[in-house]
C-alpha cells in the first residue's frame, strides 16, 4: 500500500504553562500542507525472502525485553539520519499497533523523506499516523478511531492532528485535544527551510511565561477563519509564542522574515519551534517569491526553498 504522509504548520500557537507530566499546555492551529513524506507498506509472510539491505535497515525484533527473534517486520529510509530501530517512533508505532490490534502480521515499511526533520514541519508524527491508518487499513479495520487515538497520544503530541481528516484544526492541551476547523479554502506558502535543526525540547526548556504579549487570542484567528476571504485576515493574525526565543538563538532568521516580506508575503511565521519560516501568499505571486527567494538562499549552501499549499 502507498501513502502519503503530509507536513503542516502552526498559524497559531500560544504556550500556556508546563504540565506535570513534562510537556507544555498550548492553543494552537495546525494546517497540514502539500509537502509530502512517501510510504510503501505491505504485509510480509515467513517465506518472503529479505531483500538485499538498502537504505537506512533496521530488522525490528519481536517480543519485549530482550527477545531477539526475528519476526521480519522491517522499516526502511533513504535518509540515514531518521532512526528506524525498535525504539524509534516508526518502531513503536508498528509495536503499540501490533499489542492494541492483537494481530501477527509482518510489515515492511519502506519511507522516502521529503519533509525534513528539526523543522518544526511534524514529518515524524505525520509518518507515525500514516503507517498506523495504513496498518489498520492493511488487517481489515482491526482497531476504532478511538483506540488508533490513543496510541498516537502515546506517540507524539501531535500524531491526534495527522490521524484526523481536517487540514485544519485547532489543538489543546499538550495539542492533541484536537477540533475540527471548518476551512475549504486552499492557503498558498512558501517555506523556507534552513540548513540546520532545531530540537523541539531545547526551545520549550528555554521558554519563560514572563513577557508574553497577554492580549493574544486564540478566538481572533476563529474569527480570521469565518471572515477571511483572501487569506488576508489569517496572515494578520498569525502567531507564535517560541518566535522570538528562537530568533534569539539563530538570528540569521531574521533574514528570512525580511526575504519573505520582501516577496509579498501577507504574513510570517516560525512554523512549531522551528527551524522552518513560512509566508502566506496570493496565489498570483507565489512563482514569483519563490524565485527572489532562492536567489538570497542558495540551494549550493543547503537552504531549501518550497511552494506549498493545504494539503
Amino acid at each position: 500500500m502507498f501513502i502519503t504522509a503530509p507536513a503542516k504548520v502552526n498559524l497559531f500557537l500560544r504556550v500556556l504553562n508546563k504540565r506535570n507530566d513534562g510537556y507544555h499546555s498550548i492553543e494552537t492551529i495546525f494546517e497540514k500542507i502539500s509537502l509530502c513524506d512517501e510510504i510503501n507498506i505491505d504485509v510480509i509472510d515467513d517465506r518472503t525472502p529479505i531483500p538485499p539491505r538498502r537504505w537506512n535497515e533496521f530488522h525490528l525484533r519481536g517480543g519485549i525485553g530482550g527477545d531477539e527473534t526475528d519476526t521480519g517486520i522491517r522499516i526502511e529510509c533513504d535518509d540515514p539520519s531518521i532512526p528506524v530501530c525498535s525504539d524509534s517512533l516508526m518502531g513503536r508505532t508498528v509495536r503499540l499497533f501490533k499489542e492494541k490490534a492483537a494481530v501477527n502480521d509482518n510489515f515492511i515499511i519502506k519511507l522516502k523523506k521529503n519533509i525534513p526533520s528539526g523543522g518544526g514541519l511534524g514529518g515524524g508524527s505525520s509518518d507515525a499516523a500514516a503507517i498506523l491508518r495504513a496498518m489498520n487499513k492493511i488487517t481489515g479495520q482491526k482497531l476504532n478511531k478511538t483506540s488508533l487515538l490513543d496510541i498516537a497520544g502515546k506517540l507524539g503530541a501531535d500524531v491526534p492532528f495527522f490521524l484526523n481528516d481536517a487540514n485544519f484544526a485547532c489543538g489543546k492541551g499538550r495539542g492533541d485535544i484536537i477540533t475540527k476547523l471548518e476551512f475549504e479554502r486552499k492557503i498558498w506558502h512558501v517555506l523556507v527551510i534552513p540548513p540546520f535543526k532545531i530540537l523541539t525540547k531545547d526551545v520549550y526548556g528555554r521558554f519563560s511565561p514572563f513577557g508574553l504579549t497577554k492580549d493574544i487570542a486564540l478566538d481572533r484567528m476563529f474569527s480570521a477563519f469565518l471572515e477571511d476571504k483572501n487569506s488576508g485576515s489569517l496572515a494578520k493574525n498569525l502567531h507564535n509564542d517560541l518566535q522570538p526565543i528562537v530568533l534569539r538563538e539563530f538570528p540569521v532568521l531574521k533574514k528570512v522574515f525580511r526575504e519573505l516580506e520582501g516577496a509579498g508575503a501577507l504574513g510570517t511565521l516560525l512554523s512549531g519551534s522551528g527551524s522552518t519560516v513560512f509566508g502566506i501568499f496570493d496565489e498570483e505571486v507565489v512563482r514569483q517569491a519563490e524565485k527572489r527567494l532562492l536567489g538570497a538562499f542558495p540551494k549550493e549552501e543547503n537552504w531549501r526553498i518550497c511552494v506549498v499549499s493545504t494539503y
